[in-house]
Order: structure tokens, then C-alpha cells, then sequence
């Protein structure tokens, strides 16, 4: 038939290209693996990080690093616990250790004032960074708000010498307890909340409030009392389910006031 001649002669004279070259296979494989991934189903790129988000990624390790080395001295730092996040969310402060109130002139992450700082020995009475500031690196505010180590290594001292000036007033040893608030209401004592009190008004607001809800509170309070009750009172409640390990149980000691 006329297309049996046809398909005949297509098949004389098509060459045989035989196997495919090496190389070509070669090719096809490198073109397979490029396009895997290629499809609707892959996965999205990951987006690329913007310098400003670099920066800050840096800045947060650093300050994680710092916080693992006390400075100038090369040994562990105590990682900030639970109880110091909380003061510093309630300070307004969190993590920015860089903190400055312009107002109060507190510095940090814990907001210390100048009379805390003061009272640390780590300024003098002329508002000078002293010699013992200066063995953790800092020796002006700058350096101070730059450095999470000191700060920590400021707090440690801080809350060692609260906890001795709270033993020594008696409002310590009435953790476990309550009292009527002054809006009626029942006020828990722990060690946290009564901690976290002193941090913000003093130990020995802490004090005379207990002294007057526990004895004389029907007695009038001048506006300004009435307010630093009011706080001690609200961080007595806000933090009465913190967990808080006296330095006793850590092993530490406390400073001589």
C-alpha cells in the first residue's frame, strides 16, 4: 500500500539518533533539580531581615550576654527572674535597661532614684558614681544605663538590703498573713508583694502602713499618706501570687545598712 512505502521510506531516511548523550542527560537532571520546590505547593521564601531589624537583634544579644557576666569580673550573672520581669513591667520599663525618667531622674530597667543608688553606695551625697560602682564599669549615667550587668549586680544588693531593713521593721515576719485594706477589702502578705512594695514607696512605708491597717485604721490619712498607702497596697495585691526567693534560702547574704 501507498502508506506502507511512505512509512518505509521515513524510515530510511530518519537517522537513528541512538542513546542520548551523557551530557545532555546531565543537563536534564540539573534542570529537574533547579525547578524542585518551584511549584504552587513550595514553601514562601523567608523574608529578608531589614538592617534596622539586624541592629536590633544584635543589640537584644548583647544585652542577653551581658546579663550572663558580671562586669569587669568575668564570672556568672543571676539571670533575671519572674519577680525582677515583673518589677520592671511595672516600672514601665521591661527589658529597656536604657531607661531614663526625666522627671524622678530614675535610671534602668529597675528605675532606681538617686537616693536608692545613694543608699547602695554607688553615688554619693553630691549624685557622683563611687568607687564601688566603678568595680562594675560605670563611673557616669551613660555608662550605667548601657551596662545590663551592673544594673543586675545594683538590684541584687538592692533587694538583699530591702529584705534585711523589712526583717529589721517586723513587716517580714507578718508574711502569710493579710490585712483590711483600705477599701475594705482583704489584703495578702507575702514576701513578694511586700517585697515589691518597698521597692516602690520604701521599707519604711511599708511599715507604718501595716502598723496602721493592723491598729489604727479608722485614723485620718493627709492626701499624701492616703497615696503612699494606696501604692504599697496595690503592690502588695499585684504581686501577691509572685513566687520570691529570699537571699537567706539563696545562700547570699545581705549588706549592712
Amino acid at each position: 500500500m501507498e502508506s506502507d512505502r511512505i512509512t518505509r521510506a521515513a524510515t530510511a531516511t530518519a537517522p537513528d539518533k541512538g542513546p542520548r548523550p551523557a551530557k545532555a542527560n546531565a543537563f536534564k537532571q540539573a534542570l529537574a533539580r533547579a525547578m524542585e520546590g518551584a511549584g504552587p505547593d513550595a514553601p514562601p521564601a523567608r523574608p529578608q531581615r531589614t538592617a534596622t531589624a539586624r541592629a536590633q537583634g544584635q543589640a537584644a544579644s548583647t544585652a542577653s550576654a551581658a546579663l550572663m557576666l558580671q562586669a569587669g569580673r568575668g564570672t556568672p550573672a543571676r539571670r533575671a527572674d519572674p519577680f525582677r520581669d515583673r518589677i520592671a513591667a511595672a516600672e514601665g520599663s521591661r527589658e529597656l535597661y536604657g531607661v531614663r525618667n526625666p522627671v524622678s531622674g530614675a535610671l534602668g530597667r529597675y528605675q532606681f532614684v538617686p537616693q536608692a543608688l545613694q543608699d547602695l553606695g554607688w553615688k554619693d551625697s553630691g549624685g557622683n558614681w563611687t568607687a564601688l560602682a566603678a568595680t562594675h564599669g560605670v563611673t557616669t549615667d551613660e555608662q550605667f544605663l548601657a551596662n545590663p550587668a551592673a544594673q543586675e549586680a545594683a538590684m541584687t544588693t538592692y533587694l538583699a538590703r530591702t529584705e534585711q531593713q523589712l526583717s529589721r521593721n517586723g513587716a517580714l515576719a507578718q508574711a502569710g498573713g493579710s490585712v483590711q485594706g483600705l477599701d475594705g477589702g482583704a489584703v495578702p502578705l507575702t514576701e513578694a508583694g511586700l517585697m515589691a512594695a518597698a521597692h516602690r514607696r520604701g521599707a519604711g512605708s511599708v511599715a507604718r502602713y501595716l502598723a496602721h491597717r493592723a491598729n489604727t485604721p479608722d485614723a485620718a490619712l493627709s492626701p499624701q499618706q492616703r497615696q503612699a498607702f494606696a501604692s504599697v497596697e496595690r503592690r502588695l495585691r499585684d504581686f501577691s501570687e509572685m513566687p520570691y526567693a529570699m537571699a537567706s534560702r539563696r545562700g547570699g547574704g545581705t549588706p549592712q545598712a
